[in-house]
């Protein structure tokens, strides 16, 4: 096999590596991957065509340095053809969510993870789909569900703000979820809906954590104390969300 057809990808992968893995194992998969970022990118990734369907000529390299960095992680021996059912579908729809770090992060670890047998049964074809479907927000909840660990199932706290009647209730805040406690009621409840929609967790009225201390970041902030001060007949109750088995998979897989 000639390497110098595919002078642009193997030399950055075997840089990250540091030279200490020969280029054989990694020319197959690495040859597809680039003849496949050709057809969705341009010859010359540097070419106006290029920049003109990614917006940004560095983006576009970001990209690609993020996916092979990623790549070069891959012990030699877990190395395989990239699946062209996830490898055509991420790199297209990559050209449009390219400016956003967020996702473009999520892309590529999705285009390194078709070269890794490691990720076979957890690297599912709809994950394309579903991060086309995210905004940054969404990501950013996804972020932190990663850093805290969760495990499947897990009750993670949320609460809703409720007018109890005499038959029945009405609820004002469906969802009140908070990160750092400090942001905005409504910030995350659209993003928490747009996640179940995706299979990614599952929004629980009748289930909670069993640590009421967990509560306290929703019930101390500012904005849900100043309303119960204003409305003394709104009230709190405890509700929960989970993560699901596909999106254990995904947090595995993209972030």
């Amino acid at each position: 096999m000639d390497l110098k057809q595919f002078k642009d990808f193997l030399p950055l992968v075997t840089g990250f590596l540091g030279g200490a893995t020969s280029s054989g194992v990694f020319a197959e998969p690495i040859k597809t991957l680039q003849d496949w970022w050709y057809i969705n990118y341009g010859h010359d990734i540097s070419s106006q065509a290029a920049l003109l369907r990614a917006k940004n000529e560095i983006d576009v390299e970001n990209l690609k340095n993020s996916t092979l960095q990623q790549v070069a992680t891959i012990p030699p021996e877990n190395i395989q053809e990239p699946s062209l059912k996830i490898l055509g579908p991420a790199l297209e729809a990559s050209r449009y969510y390219i400016e956003e770090e967020e996702l473009r992060s999520m892309f590529a670890k999705i285009l390194s993870g078709s070269l890794d047998n490691r990720k076979n049964k957890i690297l599912h074809p709809s994950f394309v789909e579903i991060v086309k479907q995210l905004d940054v927000t969404d990501a950013n909840v996804l972020k932190h569900l990663k850093t805290k660990n969760y495990h499947e199932g897990y009750p993670i706290p949320t609460m809703r703000m409720i007018i109890k009647k005499e038959q029945g209730y009405n609820v004002i805040l469906p969802i009140i979820y908070f990160i750092t406690g400090t942001e905005g009621l409504d910030k995350f409840s659209a993003s928490l809906t747009n996640l179940e929609r995706l299979g990614l967790v599952n929004l629980n009225t009748d289930i909670w954590n069993s640590n009421d201390n967990d509560y306290e970041v929703i019930r101390n902030n500012q904005d849900v104390k100043n309303i119960l001060a204003l409305y003394p007949e709104c009230t709190l109750e405890k509700t929960s969300f989970t993560i699901t088995p596909l999106g254990k998979n995904f947090l595995k897989v993209c972030l």
